[in-house]
């Protein structure tokens, strides 16, 4: 029985080894189209607070922008870029819903979540935006779009929000490549559609393709 105790712990430790091991050598990386965003220039280092976020990220580099549009309408916009990235670290670090940072860790309100929005682009590649609403701390309406994007995969979603034979069935996913995370948040729009017109003309018509 003594034996017993000791072997199947390191039976367990072996197993798990060899799944990690399975699912990190011998990946090929993606070859499908990706995107880049050219709107700023990328960072690899920045003070805090968006810094701390792609130290935090991991990210090999990112932006931080705000834009002042006209009739008083403004967008914030944070994009990440990885070179190369599984499909597991990637889902822990950018794969959470928006009102996790913008309600949890801030003074924003969650009115509604779970809608989508799709852009296609002229080479069409087509990507899924998690819509949200907030309000923010004067009560005014923030209408929030955010990808996490895998190259040659699509849209990554965080695994807490799935049901558990799917969280199993990714947990043995072999696929590598480039990640996006874009995410923008629209003040003083008059309704979703507007809001949605502004960030097409002015962040996804920026967008890049190459492979």
């Amino acid at each position: 029985m003594r034996l017993l105790y000791i072997s199947l712990p390191l039976l367990l430790l072996a197993i798990e080894g060899g799944v990690q091991t399975w699912r990190h050598v011998g990946i090929l990386p993606s070859t499908a189209p990706v995107f880049c965003w050219k709107g700023t220039p990328l960072l690899t280092t920045a003070p805090p607070p968006f810094g701390k976020a792609l130290e935090m990220y991991r990210a090999d580099r990112g932006a931080e922008q705000t834009m002042e549009l006209p009739e008083g309408r403004k967008m914030t916009l944070f994009y990440f870029e990885w070179d190369g990235m599984t499909l597991g670290p990637f889902i822990d670090l950018s794969g959470h819903a928006a009102e996790v940072c913008n309600v949890d860790y801030g003074s924003f309100k969650l009115v509604h979540a779970g809608d989508k929005r799709i852009y296609t682009a002229t080479n069409g590649e087509a990507l899924y935006f998690n819509y949200t609403l907030l309000t923010d701390p004067n009560g005014q309406p923030v209408h929030v779009y955010k990808i996490p994007w895998v190259q040659g995969f699509g849209e990554w979603v965080s695994t807490p929000s799935v049901d558990r034979i799917t969280r199993l069935r990714r947990s043995f996913l072999r696929h590598r490549g480039a990640a996006r995370v874009l995410e923008a948040g629209i003040f003083g729009a008059a309704n979703e559609d507007e809001a949605w017109a502004l960030f097409e003309r002015e962040v996804l018509e920026m967008l890049v393709w190459r492979r």
